[in-house]
């Protein structure tokens, strides 16, 4: 197995072999001529659960969340802004939760190249202005090579508790939450680029998020955010009024 994530690389570095117990969901398996064997692959999409205990049925059904499932299916813990950082201060695995929060940065109106970026479609690295991909060990590498322009922004999450700063927020799930398509979005004008921003910007918003905790990262935490829609008044009053007991 083999990855192009710095934190993937760390943690297999810290397993202990023949004794730690891998769950690795949505990795690609592909045949690799120079070893002459089938290889996973993991990207950003891929969830690793390291030794998953004495009910790892139950465990993985609880954090093994596929990229393409609906988060409602699977996600149910409401957590402020404050309890995520916590958690991800005291648990180094990735974990999944609902935060009612309001998005405080978000840079629509900003240069077009810092929305959208180019990645290769096989590997997901960023691919620079003369369209190819320079990853030494992307699985496409003897290939005709493909790249696909999505979003790719960074949201700052805040609630009364703290911000959550540079969540990911990527494809195809940005497309979801702006509405529109890259394709739509480089048509529209700033004016229209402004007005998409201040439909979501400073409004409470039901958003489902993934937390990392990253030692490389400031503020030791990466979030990515899975689901985002506006929220119901009604349900952020009832959900809003039980989370501290839940999470003390």
């Amino acid at each position: 197995t083999y990855s192009w994530d710095r934190e993937t690389i760390q943690l297999m570095q810290t397993l202990i072999p023949k004794e730690s117990l891998l769950f690795i969901a949505d990795a690609k398996i592909t045949f690799d001529s120079f070893r002459g064997s089938m290889v996973a692959t993991v990207n950003s999409r891929s969830i690793i659960t390291v030794n998953p205990g004495k009910k790892p049925q139950q465990h993985l059904q609880k954090h093994n969340i596929r990229w393409n499932e609906t988060p409602e299916d699977s996600i149910t813990d409401v957590y402020t802004v404050r309890q995520l950082k916590q958690k991800a201060q005291e648990n180094p695995e990735a974990f999944f939760g609902i935060t009612y929060s309001f998005i405080s940065k978000l840079d629509l109106d900003s240069s077009v190249s810092k929305v959208i970026r180019t990645r290769c479609s096989r590997c997901k690295f960023l691919v620079p202005e003369d369209m190819s991909c320079t990853n030494q060990l992307c699985p496409g590498r003897d290939q005709v090579f493909s790249a696909a322009t999505c979003f790719d922004l960074l949201v700052d999450l805040s609630d009364h508790t703290g911000t959550l700063q540079a969540c990911h927020l990527r494809s195809p799930m940005a497309e979801k939450t702006l509405g529109c398509t890259v394709k739509e979005f480089t048509s529209l004008t700033d004016d229209k680029r402004t007005k998409m921003k201040w439909r979501l910007l400073l409004e409470r918003c039901k958003i489902y998020v993934k937390v990392v905790p990253s030692a490389k990262i400031k503020t030791g935490v990466r979030g990515t955010i899975l689901a985002c829609s506006l929220a119901d008044p009604g349900e952020v009053k009832q959900h809003m009024s039980t989370v501290f007991q839940s999470h003390v």
